[in-house]
């Protein structure tokens, strides 16, 4: 017999979903993490936003699609391209969702941790399909015409490497290597280089906020030497809170920064200019106050 309207279960008010296209996967490859939430028409679903909350996997693209209608039900969706350059197991975390119900009460739902692993490229057992039996050695008569056409290309190329070695150190041994650059003159320069792109001025934030996280980064990798631009804020704040011989102050300033270029990246978060103004001389104070002090060098009198 057919299943009447009242056998069939009714579907509750809000389901949600979180997901992963593949949960095994090798470096290098493209991990699609999807949000979905299905609703009544009338309830808004607030997806999460996760960006900051994916550590280890580094975010290349995100999008979202819907509201749409689909048998009765709203339909919303926020995605995330991934991608995994070590080899190692992962998690997501929790997702948790928001609503609120006919009696105006803010409801949550939070979906089950989603594990991924990372295998290298020469584990996966699909590539070893690939390799092919390797054919008997052949006999190959001798000719040395290659050998010494070899050798005399060989000794050509000797001299030229002895003779420019030679003309290297003739002409430079006198002359004294210039110092590096500091890490805070090559992050104001390139400070300096997006304003003049002009890409607030265009509405072109998403882009500005990209930019300018990471002349940050790159700026606490030089000076501090610790990875900052392939890892996620939660993963970089440890390093700077255990910075030594700055107060708490610059440490929380930089934690802020973090947070809020995190927020106009990955969350559509539109800043208005005072933001903008207050971020970027945010990066230049904190360049400022972390700047490597230029050694001092004194000559002694005899």
């Amino acid at each position: 017999m057919k299943a009447t309207q009242k056998d069939k279960k009714p579907m509750p008010p809000v389901e949600v979903k979180a997901q992963v296209d593949r949960a095994t996967a090798t470096t290098g490859d493209f991990i699609r993490y999807t949000l979905s939430a299905s609703s009544e028409p009338q309830i808004e679903v607030e997806i999460p936003e996760m960006g900051s909350q994916i550590a280890g996997l580094r975010i290349v693209d995100m999008g979202d699609a819907g509201p749409i209608e689909r048998d009765g039900r709203k339909i919303t969706e926020k995605w995330y391209q991934l991608k995994a350059d070590l080899v190692g197991s992962y998690i997501i975390p929790s997702a948790v969702f928001s609503y609120m119900n006919e009696q105006k009460e803010k409801k949550e739902i939070k979906t089950a941790q989603i594990f991924i692993e990372v295998k290298s490229v020469i584990e996966d057992k699909e590539a070893a399909k690939d390799i092919k039996d390797i054919k008997p050695l052949a006999t190959i008569a001798r000719d040395y015409t290659l050998f010494i056409t070899l050798c005399i290309a060989g000794t050509l190329l000797l001299v030229l490497i002895i003779g420019g070695i030679y003309f290297y150190h003739a002409k430079y041994r006198k002359s004294k290597l210039l110092p590096p650059r500091p890490a805070h003159e090559l992050a104001l320069e390139e400070l300096d280089q997006l304003q003049k792109e002009g890409l607030i001025t265009r509405g072109i934030y998403k882009e500005h906020y990209f930019k300018l996280s990471e002349v940050f980064r790159r700026y606490l990798e030089r000076r501090f030497h610790f990875q900052a631009i392939e890892r996620t804020t939660e993963e970089i704040l440890p390093e700077i809170l255990n910075l030594q011989g700055f107060d708490q102050r610059v440490k929380s300033g930089a934690k802020k920064f973090l947070y809020h270029t995190d927020l106009v990246k990955f969350a559509k978060y539109i800043p208005d200019t005072q933001e903008v103004d207050r971020e970027y001389q945010g990066a230049v104070n904190f360049i400022n106050e972390t700047k490597e002090e230029p050694v001092q060098q004194f000559q002694s009198s005899v």
